[in-house]
């Protein structure tokens, strides 16, 4: 942290990127960052090559998001980014600038490499927005309303409101600072979890109808295709939650979305009990993430996607029985 924090403070101008498809997390640190730093008389720019989806309109700062950067090079701080092509297109497309730029490197995923001048991994957090707010102390930047709300919503998102076993005592001390300073817990929730138009519940509807289960109910699947946000008029984010809402099944240990990108292109959004682990299944398709929650993508269609994760699931559930979890 303190290798970050060294470069931010000597820094004169901040490119804060997200990952690709970003969510709460992504977008809540990288904003919080940006806002932190103009805090401290510098100039900062969020970049996320996907827009802010509709249910994080909310968060401040999220209509000024950009898809490039346009700061001259000085600190890329890449934020809930497993590796550095995770920001996507970006990378290629503004490569000239990414070589004068020394990067810093803050997540949570367990499958970082490390990439970066200036790295800080914790797997244990839960949230890269936890990191965040701990490294605001060594800035050191007073956390006020904006700030706050930034970061609870990256938190409220991947503990999926302190619900999954990842919410650490240290999260909730965290959580409870951020309430002090004016992050609206209750209103933060809704906007991720609860305030879903017609169309989106239409389209989580269709999702339900064609759920499915495999290794005696212990795997349970559904899918996404194109043909069904036709229908409904919805976009891809409005898949957000939809896992977690199979995942609430009695006996799966592996829950599985596939979602139609294209005719050859699958993405996969892996969660799993402590009986399997979600990096080992997303990691097989070049994926990663979190040993309870991970995603790949694969260059194939979603029916012969599922043939081949859902296999893989049930080797990860023959494994973790061998070693008697």
């Amino acid at each position: 942290m303190l290798d970050v924090a060294e470069l931010l403070r000597g820094a004169s101008r901040v490119s804060a990127f997200c990952h690709e498809n970003p969510d709460g997390d992504t977008l809540g640190a990288a904003i919080a960052i940006a806002l932190a730093v103009e805090r401290l008389g510098k100039e900062a720019e969020v970049v996320s090559v996907d827009p802010v989806p509709p249910f994080l309109a909310f968060l401040p700062r999220a209509a000024a998001v950009r898809r490039s950067p346009q700061l001259e090079p000085d600190i890329a701080v890449v934020v809930d980014a497993g590796e550095l092509t995770r920001i996507g297109s970006v990378v290629d497309e503004a490569a000239d600038w990414f070589a004068r730029a020394r990067i810093a490197n803050i997540d949570h995923h367990v499958s970082n490499p490390g990439y970066g001048a200036a790295v800080w991994i914790e797997p244990e957090a839960a949230a890269t927005c936890e990191l965040v707010t701990l490294l605001l102390d060594e800035l050191p930047v007073p956390i006020d309303a904006e700030i706050a709300t930034a970061l609870m919503a990256g938190i409220v998102q991947d503990t999926h409101t302190f619900s999954h076993p990842n919410a650490t005592p240290r999260t909730l001390r965290v959580a409870a600072r951020l309430v002090e300073a004016g992050a609206p817990l209750a209103a933060i929730h809704r906007a991720i979890y609860a305030d879903k138009p017609f169309s989106t519940l239409a389209l989580w509807g269709q999702m339900l109808a064609g759920v499915e289960q495999a290794a005696d109910g212990r795997i349970v699947h559904a899918s996404m295709t194109t043909e069904m946000l036709a229908a409904t008029g919805e976009a891809p984010t409005a898949a957000e939650g939809f896992v977690d809402l199979l995942g609430s099944t009695r006996q799966a240990d592996v829950t599985l979305l596939f979602k139609e990108v294209g005719p050859a292109e699958t993405r996969v959004s892996v969660r799993t009990t402590e009986r399997a682990d979600a990096v080992t299944i997303a990691h097989a398709f070049g994926g990663g993430g979190h040993p309870r929650a991970a995603g790949c993508t694969l260059e194939t269609s979603i029916a012969e996607a599922r043939t081949l994760v859902v296999a893989e699931a049930e080797r990860e559930l023959a494994r973790g029985d061998a070693r008697g979890r």
